[in-house]
């Protein structure tokens, strides 16, 4: 045997070695799965988006939007006190299966909760006529649950040490979904109606493999009421941060569609097509950053923990910039190459909403911050301010600006939630 041949006789075990290392740590990795899921999420988002503005038009895709900022909104407000605490709590201990068995049990009965109240919504805010005035009102509801028993779903999957189940299950309500809708185009026509019907229907389908485990544990009344004390702590003022930053967002998009109507609604989603992609990675972070954050300040104290979050922030800033450039210099095009001719007029939305992302990302980690430390009611405080201002600046930018006012007052919003964050943040670092 030569030298050579010798040497790489010696070297392929290694080889293997590593490669079946770093194969595990994929595998295992709650990084990587939350990823993939995320990448999935946009993906799909992106594609779920683009088909409803093609094939509902302008108006009927305004329909949409306006009934899905609606969920997303209640969604959100119901996130900071079933599933948003349990994800710090797994940070800092382990947690029994009686108590994830409560958490699963409060997500179910809330998502029936906030499906009630969308149907009444959708037949308020969107007023269909026809038998869409009975239609939409019950479409909507499915797709409330569906929306939020999966999202609570995967996050207790996440939480449980089960990453791969949740991304799988997200391929499953992508899938089911696609199935659904395609079957109804052959079949017969795709409307508003249809499109929220599939959706909510491949969700609670998909969620059901990973709520069986934790539904099947009784919670005793102890389990309850400990987990519903912790909650509240963690969540009370988080849910008041919810209720006043409404307007930065889901409010916006309910206002835009019912003071300059359904085409200004379905104007200001495709601006926010274009960014989400980075709207989705942020969310992302929910699944991993606040968790991971509870483990370095247990082990490390604040200053551990100021540490990974700034470097994590630096790591993330500089790309999600250079997208946004993007799409301030490329919006027009972008936009009517996936959504159509008609949607083009809507770039210099795109291009105010563009400033969003790298002013959030900062806020995101600070409330990270914030909330590991137990300082929530600066969260509170600042969303508060910054939804006062908002509010009072909203009602002369809409009607002097429209659509465009609509989209500066999301982007005021955001700027000012952030200042404030972040400035209670130095502060209390600082105070350590």
């Amino acid at each position: 045997m030569t030298p050579v041949a010798a040497v790489e006789a010696r070297s392929r075990p290694f080889l293997r070695a590593r490669l079946r290392g770093l194969t595990l740590h994929l595998w295992t990795s709650a990084w990587v799965w939350s990823t993939a899921l995320q990448a999935l999420g946009s993906g799909m988002s992106l594609v779920t988006s683009v088909v409803a503005a093609r094939l509902l038009g302008v108006a009927g895709f305004g329909a949409y939007v306006l009934v899905h900022a609606g969920v997303v909104l209640l969604s959100t407000l119901q996130y900071q006190l079933v599933a948003g605490p349990m994800v710090v709590m797994t940070g800092h201990r382990t947690r029994s299966g009686a108590y994830f068995g409560a958490v699963a049990r409060a997500a179910a009965w809330v998502a029936g909760l906030i499906g009630v109240t969308v149907a009444l919504y959708s037949a308020a805010v969107v007023g269909p006529a026809g038998h869409q005035a009975v239609a939409l009102p019950l479409a909507a509801a499915v797709f409330a649950v569906g929306f939020v028993v999966h999202d609570n779903a995967k996050r207790l999957a996440f939480a449980t040490g089960r990453p791969r189940a949740a991304f799988f299950s997200e391929c499953a309500r992508h899938l089911l979904f696609a199935l659904g809708l395609a079957a109804a185009w052959f079949a017969w026509k795709v409307d508003v109606s249809v499109l929220l019907t599939c959706g909510g229907l491949g969700a609670i389908i998909a969620a059901l493999p990973l709520l069986l485990e934790p539904l099947r544990v009784k919670p005793a009344a102890r389990v309850w009421r400990a987990a519903r004390q912790h909650h509240w702590v963690q969540g009370r003022w988080l849910v008041l941060m919810v209720l006043v930053s409404t307007v930065h967002e889901q409010l916006a998009t309910i206002l835009a569609g019912s003071m300059l109507g359904e085409d200004a609604a379905a104007g200001l989603r495709a601006a926010q097509i274009l960014l989400g992609p980075l709207l989705v990675l942020m969310m992302s972070l929910e699944y991993i950053v606040p968790r991971r954050a509870g483990e370095h300040l247990r082990a490390g104290g604040e200053t551990a923990l100021v540490a990974y979050l700034l470097r994590l922030l630096m790591l993330i800033e500089v790309p999600i910039i250079v997208v946004c450039a993007g799409v301030w210099i490329y919006g027009a095009d972008l936009m009517r190459l996936l959504l159509g001719q008609d949607y083009a007029r809507f770039a210099p939305i795109a291009a105010i909403i563009a400033l969003g992302p790298p002013i959030t990302l900062a806020r995101e980690f600070g409330m990270v911050f914030l909330r590991a430390t137990r300082r929530t009611r600066g969260i509170f405080a600042a969303f508060a301010a910054s939804a006062v201002i908002t509010l009072l600046a909203s009602y002369p930018l809409i009607t002097t600006f429209g659509l465009t006012g609509v989209a500066s007052m999301v982007i005021l919003g955001h700027l000012i939630s952030t200042v404030l964050i972040l400035g209670f943040s130095l502060r209390a670092a600082r105070a350590r």
